[in-house]
């Protein structure tokens, strides 16, 4: 950020800050706190400028505050946020924030009021800084690392898996013959000759005469095989996927750092840094 343009009324001791990315609520915001009692000298705005253009935001803002507009650098609005009350780390912080764009909204509501223009700030969606201090531990570890770097690599396994032919199962038929005992039920008809003495009664007729032959036909049950085909099984073909697990492995390299030293060098505190190194990479 080059240049803001602010509004930024006198010091106090109690000064909230409010950061916006959306310009509407921040609109909405200061109608608030007008409303709840904050004077127009209570209410301060900043919003980036852009040379010859300061945007409808600020239009809007002249219209209820009246033409005190004017620009400053960005170093000399976070030494103005610092001279209105708000802690170094704090208006850094607003002072990057707004390098991004948004809105900053600075209110100087003393001790009494503070939280009532916080709340105020808040629910219309300000950051009020709770990310102010990951942010300048951020920034402070940044600006402490300086000088050249040297990326350490390593190779890591990647798997991929490709669908490979693994053979073919064939099903047909086949005529299989095969010997059947079948035990069948019959029924015949034998000769039955019952004979039994005379009573020694005269018979008429002279011997050689009347019947001279008795026929006694007999029949029996005779077994006739024939074959039909029936369904004895159907048989479903198909396929289905089984998860199974594969172990794969394979030999990877990585890099380490490694020190030489020349001359009068503590290498204990370098075998030090490597370590402290690598338990915060």
């Amino acid at each position: 950020m080059a240049n803001t343009t602010t509004r930024i009324p006198g010091t106090t001791n109690a000064t909230i800050a409010g950061f916006f990315i959306d310009e509407s609520k921040a609109e909405n915001a200061i109608e608030e706190l007008r409303a709840a009692g904050f004077s127009d000298r209570e209410i301060g705005v900043a919003t980036p400028h852009q040379e010859g253009k300061v945007g409808k935001f600020w239009d809007k803002l002249t219209s209820r505050f009246g033409k005190h507009e004017h620009t400053e650098n960005a170093s000399d609005l976070e030494e103005s946020l610092r001279d209105s009350g708000i802690p170094e780390q704090l208006a850094s912080y607003f002072n990057s924030e707004l390098g991004k764009g948004g809105v900053l909204i600075a209110v100087h509501a003393g001790p009494d009021r503070a939280t009532k223009a916080t709340s105020i700030l808040q629910q219309n969606g300000a950051d009020v800084g709770s990310a102010a201090a990951e942010w300048h531990r951020t920034r402070s570890s940044a600006q402490r690392v300086t000088g050249q770097h040297i990326q350490l690599l390593g190779e890591i396994l990647r798997i991929h898996k490709e669908r490979v032919s693994k053979g073919e199962v064939r099903l047909k038929k086949e005529v299989v013959t095969e010997r059947q005992n079948i035990e069948v039920p019959t029924t015949r008809e034998e000769l039955v000759v019952e004979r039994s003495p005379g009573t020694g009664r005269e018979a008429p007729g002279r011997v050689g005469s009347g019947e001279k032959e008795i026929r006694v036909p007999l029949s029996e049950e005779r077994v006739h095989v024939e074959k039909k085909p029936v369904v004895n099984e159907e048989v479903h073909v198909g396929k289905r996927e089984v998860q199974d697990t594969k172990r794969v492995s394979d030999q990877v390299r990585h890099e380490e750092l490694r020190s030489e030293t020349e001359g009068d060098v503590d290498k204990e505190q370098i075998e030090r840094a490597k370590e402290k190194t690598r338990r915060t990479a």
